[in-house]
């Protein structure tokens, strides 16, 4: 009969299946037009704030963002939505039922466990942002880049299937994706030894024009890869 020898082939499809390597992704959050000039914003052109990553049209356009960032987000998001996560981004603690403070982040009002947490949503905008929005995301944690072995920068990770993997450069993003499984596996791996990197809390590989990145902290600029991440420091970038 034909049904049986149909059996192997299933389970050879689903082998196959199951071997395939997980999806890797940097989810971005953009608004659409740049609030100074009302053009169309690139991906690759933004300004960190505190309220999180601000696009833009072109580097002149960073220094009136700078100026003004609550007005720039109010005109680069100006439809507010509330985020429905029910853990702290940061801490991944229960959002109290009353009085829960939140941070307003592109467009996002998001609910934290405390005020403490403020900062840090801040200073990892593009992190936060994912985990507010997708319930399944899992923080790796890594304090080392699984692909250079230096320490992690803020707002630079990958997403591996549904887990977070933070990186120390932008750059790194194209070798997870020649091996997603095994970038992964070294990241949790740098997660569970609590690595803090080859050069300790020095600053990563590449990103802009200097050819390292900062600390990364909110209000920095910066341009980048096709992914939308970029090293923050001077207005740099390109189309």
């Amino acid at each position: 009969m034909s049904v049986p020898k149909l059996v192997p082939a299933l389970l050879l499809a689903g082998l196959a299946l199951a071997g395939d390597p997980p999806a890797v992704a940097v989810p971005l959050f953009p608004n659409a037009t740049c609030p100074i000039m009302g053009k169309r914003a690139s991906t690759k052109l933004f300004v960190d704030t505190p309220k999180g990553r601000i696009y833009m049209c072109c580097v002149r356009c960073a220094a009136e963002i700078r100026k003004d960032p609550d007005r720039a987000h109010a005109t680069a998001y100006p439809k507010v939505r509330k985020a429905a996560n029910t853990v702290c981004p940061v801490t991944g603690e229960p959002i109290p039922e009353k009085d829960a403070p939140t941070v307003v982040l592109q467009g996002h009002e998001i609910p934290l466990c405390c005020k403490d947490c403020v900062e840090d949503a801040r200073k990892n905008s593009q992190i936060t942002l994912v985990k507010a929005t997708n319930p399944e995301a899992r923080d790796v944690n890594n304090p080392a880049c699984p692909v250079t072995g230096k320490p992690v920068v803020p707002n630079v990770f990958v997403l591996i299937g549904d887990d977070i993997v933070r990186l120390s450069s932008p750059e790194c993003v194209e070798a997870v994706k020649k091996d997603p499984a095994a970038a992964l596996q070294k990241a949790k791996d740098l997660a569970a030894k609590g690595a803090k990197g080859d050069e300790g809390k020095g600053r990563g590989e590449g990103g802009d024009e200097r050819g390292g990145h900062g600390k990364g902290e909110a209000g920095g600029d910066g341009g980048g890869s096709e992914d939308g991440h970029g090293g923050q420091g001077d207005d740099h970038g390109g189309r």
